[in-house]
């Protein structure tokens, strides 16, 4: 399954160059025909290779030769290859939904997986949680760094500035990270994913006092049923842990950090032009650098004992097996997600990251055979539907206050 999802983001990732590499030639089509005239344009078309010709063929809007235009158009027609007639817009959406929740599932699943093999230390979390993440947004490097080189996907052109301009969003990236692993990896999978189902409560409260971004009432009225939710689903969840709870939280409060830090910065031109999978691998690159620091002063001084509790239980495969996995299907469904909100609406996205959530909470339920009690069900489907209303809600009333201005 892993090997699909891979094939499915590396052919994307071959489109996007094509993409990109077609609408260069089509804007320099563009500058010659205003730049020439009908006669020079019709010579640089035989010019052009036949292969080109879909792309290339300009059609004269002004004549009245109505059956060159269409065998123009019939021509173009014939020219598009099988690739692009798979591979169109539906296709990659498609594509990237199915990356999206798969990657997502499996990502929690090996996380937690690892964080069972690497053993519990005495606070109840699991062992090395600053290695184990570090270690999977190594392998994300390494999965995109390759597709560089060869020139598989265009490598982002930065200056030092522009790093240093991006640097606070990958901090806030590595501690969001950092502190779900811990939470996953200190409780269950599907308690994990109810708590932070309230993160639209902290990027609320952190707008407001940061930004200043005060939201419509409704918006905030739209907040009760994920605080009563997660509330309800704490009281009464057979596998809560006040480390998982408190873990959870403190990455919703890293990930509201990361939207205050990236509006000052993702809207500048230099940024845009990354694109959405060159600007998650650049952020990803600069989460690990600020997660190594973390490392250094909580995991290595516990390494030896860490390693010697791995050899006793016999789960030294396991950490490797599942810290690679885990990394992979991190980077891979991040970058899909990246790529499918590009290609659908805000309102359209959160309905699908709302049904994300609930796939895992069942998933994880499913696999590690987690209980959970009748008032726990009830307040996490609360919470989860809570924030499908927030994200509603937060759409329609800033549609609202824009168009008042």
């Amino acid at each position: 399954m892993m090997k699909v999802v891979l094939l499915a983001v590396i052919l994307a990732s071959a489109s996007s160059l094509s993409i990109e590499r077609s609408g260069r030639t089509t804007s320099a089509i563009g500058l010659k025909q205003r730049l020439q005239s009908k006669n020079q344009v019709r010579n640089f078309q035989h010019a052009v290779p036949s292969f080109l010709h879909s792309a290339a063929a300009p059609v004269d809007m002004d004549s009245g030769d109505s059956s060159s235009n269409s065998a123009v158009v019939v021509a173009a027609g014939e020219k598009k290859s099988l690739i692009d007639t798979i591979w169109n817009e539906n296709t990659k959406l498609t594509a990237y939904l199915i990356v999206w929740y798969l990657g997502n599932v499996f990502y929690n699943i090996y996380n937690k997986k690892a964080c069972i093999a690497l053993g519990k230390n005495a606070a109840g979390g699991s062992n090395a949680h600053w290695a184990l993440s570090a270690v999977q947004l190594l392998v994300g490097i390494l999965f995109v760094v390759p597709l560089w080189i060869t020139g598989l996907r265009k490598a982002p052109a930065m200056t030092a500035d522009n790093w240093k301009e991006l640097s606070p969003v990958g901090l806030w990236t590595a501690l969001a990270h950092a502190f779900s692993v811990l939470a996953l990896g200190a409780g269950a999978v599907s308690f994990g994913q109810i708590v932070k189902a309230g993160e639209p409560v902290f990027a609320a409260a952190t707008n407001a006092l940061l930004l200043k971004d005060i939201d419509h009432p409704m918006v905030y009225a739209a907040l009760i049923p994920i605080i009563g939710g997660v509330g309800l689903a704490s009281l009464k969840e057979l596998s809560f842990t006040w480390t998982a709870l408190i873990a959870a939280s403190l990455a919703n409060q890293a990930a509201a950090l990361k939207n205050v830090v990236s509006k000052g910065v993702m809207g500048k031109p230099w940024a845009k032009a990354l694109g959405p999978q060159n600007t998650y691998a650049v952020v990803t690159i600069l989460a690990l650098l600020c997660t190594l620091p973390f490392v250094a002063v909580f995991d290595v001084k516990d390494a030896a004992a860490v390693y010697d509790q791995v050899m006793k239980m016999g789960t030294g495969k396991d950490v490797l097996k599942y810290s690679l996995f885990s990394g992979l299907a991190f980077y891979l469904y991040n970058e899909a997600s990246f790529l499918a909100l590009e290609k659908l609406s805000p309102v359209t996205h959160s309905v699908a990251n709302t049904l994300k959530r609930v796939v895992i909470i069942v998933a994880s339920c499913i696999v590690f055979q987690t209980p959970m009690s009748v008032v726990g069900g009830i307040g996490s489907a609360i919470a989860v539907g809570g924030t499908l209303l927030y994200s509603l809600a937060k759409r329609q009333y800033s549609k609202k206050g824009s168009s008042g201005h």
